[in-house]
């Protein structure tokens, strides 16, 4: 099982986007696959499902009162499984930092459930507090989205600092797979001039720019309202083609 944390401290990345179609794409090529929203927005889950009713279990409950994901997780399809988020978790940092072992709360979640799953596709928020530590912890890479049309290099730099701070708690490399360009479109100067900034952003975080762009469209938005991933709703649609390109170029990265 690998375990792949999609981050950006910077939101409008289409962060959440990567995290949904990363997922569906991997259990079309016929992985199983577990998805968790670790976001308090809940984007990943609104991607799928209605907004949840309250108290709903959700990886809250499970920060919160130690519940096993398998009591937990959603079917969204045989062999595509959610957990959850939760509004609950903009108190994460405050709620739960404070327990012993807090960095290691989810990785002790997911050691019984390794047997069931390929992949564990994570959407984390765009900050680098609770939520964000527990996924690196278990993470066995990270996929970075930056939007074409915006760029920091100061929350690289951060990310790259933390990603060196985890891994020495977690006794292991947590590498970064690559960095994905989202929201391209090749006929705009302003994508062509940032290309060079992310070469060097990827520089920072040891890593290269994935070949595969992720081209802006509509009917990504028009997916997540009718709960679809793009797979199923515009297969043939060019963002979609792009998205199959960037699976594919993953899993050669990661050995695959």
């Amino acid at each position: 099982m690998k375990v792949l944390s999609v981050s950006n401290i910077k939101g409008g990345v289409a962060k959440t986007t990567t995290a949904a179609t990363l997922a569906a794409g991997l259990h079309k090529r016929g992985y199983k696959v577990l998805m968790i929203d670790s976001d308090p927005q809940m984007n990943l889950t609104m991607c799928f499902l209605d907004e949840p009713e309250e108290g709903t279990p959700s990886l809250y409950t499970l920060y919160d009162k130690g519940t096993s994901i398998d009591d937990l997780k959603v079917s969204i399809k045989d062999g595509l499984d959610l957990v959850l988020g939760d509004f609950e978790l903009c108190s994460a940092d405050m709620e739960f930092f404070k327990r012993a072992g807090s960095l290691k709360l989810l990785a002790k979640a997911i050691k019984g459930i390794k047997e069931n799953y390929d992949y564990i596709i994570l959407d984390t928020p765009p900050n680098l507090g609770f939520l964000s530590l527990n996924a690196f912890m278990i993470s066995d890479y990270i996929v970075t989205p930056m939007a074409a049309d915006s760029f920091s290099l100061k929350a690289i730099r951060l990310l790259k600092k933390t990603l060196s701070e985890v891994s020495e708690e977690a006794e292991k490399d947590i590498p970064v797979a690559g960095i994905l360009l989202t929201r391209y479109t090749d006929r705009t100067n302003v994508a062509k001039l940032l290309e060079d900034s992310v070469v060097t952003a990827a520089e920072l975080l040891d890593t290269s720019v994935f070949n595969s762009r992720i081209r802006q469209a509509t009917v990504v938005q028009e997916s997540q309202i009718v709960k679809m991933d793009l797979f199923e709703y515009a297969p043939k649609a060019p963002v979609t083609k792009d998205y199959d390109e960037f699976i594919d170029e993953l899993l050669k990265r990661i050995g695959e």
